[in-house]
């Protein structure tokens, strides 16, 4: 472990002590940071992400997540080492080998470095997919998380905020946007509204408040419409966002199936809100060096964007906090104040489930982060599953699992 995370960690662990991540980065408040270069100066360190991207995209899952792997290139032999865990990989691998559904990925983050720990999956027709990057998903309810973080930074809400809607939580039909109050209306608070994912008071945020604009803005904070540095190509996650009050209230409370997102782009955005609203730049490879030894390629972790500032970002995660605990994400994370690994972490996360448009699949999503009180060390999740026919273990579930046995072997 470098000098520089274990500062990073320190830090980290001293704002949790209170039992609550206030992690200030070393960034100030603003929007896009510039992408420092990740290759070394000098004639022989030549190769950069360009050259890798076209390289790997050849190369098999299983190799690439491999600790070292060898390849070819222009005649010369090099070697690859990854920053893939290779017990979480391993345990990761086992439990997609038995999973159900059509297709599946889970992509493991540190937030601090933005190093991958692990990225695991499957695709039925696509055997040697890269599913973590490959495979867009509609995003569903992750993107509350774009509208909450929207109304926390451009309006100055809270999490205590107070809204109104009529009618089901995650239905979003036109009369459930108007004001109308009735003695069957429902009043709940920001938080209340986040962690049960209420797709009318997300619409009217959207509509009412963001609208076209501060819905587009934040979300390309969150990278939706850009390009996503990797040593791996990524699919660009779409965004369509028309300026009609009810198609901006379906944007805004993922309540349509336009907005898509890969795994890869799940994690970051739990790894954002856990470093204090920034979101560094992901690698899997450590390094590269020729048969003689000399390194060509190095990763430096650096900052890729501040989404948003520190205490947007605070708040956010106090919602997250109350999904797991009180929201969607009970059921999943059912009694971890009780198991010896859990009880230690800060969690926080958002999930999201629609079905495709022929019905074939029901996609369920979770992204999320914990972070050990202890030891400041994070880790950010994103995974999705593509049910088909039998549903079978669920996103949440999926991280519940990587995230207890990624702590289980760091204690």
């Amino acid at each position: 472990m470098s000098e520089s995370y274990k500062k990073l960690s320190v830090m980290v662990a001293i704002c949790l002590a209170g039992g609550l991540l206030v992690f200030e980065p070393l960034l100030s408040r603003g929007g896009p940071v510039p992408v420092a270069s990740q290759v070394f100066e000098g004639k022989r360190h030549y190769l950069a992400q360009e050259i890798l991207r076209r390289v790997f995209e050849s190369k098999s899952p299983w190799e690439l997540t491999r600790k070292r792997f060898s390849f070819y290139l222009n005649g010369k032999g090099f070697t690859a080492t990854t920053t893939i865990n290779q017990s979480l990989q391993a345990y990761l691998d086992r439990l997609f080998d038995e999973a159900l559904g059509a297709r599946s990925a889970i992509v493991c983050i540190d937030p601090i470095s933005g190093r991958i720990v692990a990225m695991s999956g499957f695709d039925r027709e696509q055997p040697f997919s890269k599913v973590w990057t490959q495979c867009l998903v509609p995003s569903a309810s992750i993107f509350k998380i774009v509208t909450a973080a929207g109304v926390l930074e451009f309006y100055s809400m809270t999490p205590s905020s107070v809204f109104y809607f009529n009618g089901g939580r995650h239905t979003l039909y036109r009369y459930q946007l108007k004001d109308n109050k009735t003695r069957y209306t429902s009043e709940v608070t920001l938080k209340e509204a986040f962690s049960h994912s209420i797709n009318p008071v997300f619409g009217k945020l959207g509509m009412k408040y963001l609208k076209r604009e501060g819905l587009l803005e934040m979300a390309m904070r969150f990278l939706w419409q850009r390009s996503i540095p990797f040593e791996l190509p990524v699919k660009v996650s779409p965004l369509e966002i028309k300026d009609d009050p009810f198609s901006l209230a379906e944007v805004a409370s993922g309540f349509n199936r336009n907005t898509k997102i890969t795994a890869l782009h799940e994690a970051l955005i739990s790894a954002g809100i856990a470093n204090g609203g920034v979101i560094m730049a992901p690698s899997f490879i450590d390094m590269v060096v020729e048969k003689a030894g000399e390194i060509v390629y190095q990763n430096k972790f650096y900052p890729l964007v501040r989404a948003l500032n520190p205490k947007t970002a605070s708040l956010l995660r106090q919602m997250m906090q109350e999904t797991i605990t009180k929201g969607t994400g009970r059921r999943a994370f059912k009694g971890w104040e009780k198991d010896r690994v859990l009880r230690r972490l800060v969690m926080g996360g958002k999930t999201g489930t629609i079905d495709s448009e022929d019905h074939r699949f029901r996609y369920d999503l979770f992204t999320g982060f914990a972070c050990s009180r202890k030891s400041g060390r994070c880790l950010a999740v994103g995974v999705f599953v593509a049910h088909q026919g039998v549903i079978g273990r669920r996103s949440a579930s999926y991280a519940r699992l990587a995230i207890k046995k990624y702590f289980e072997m760091m204690q």
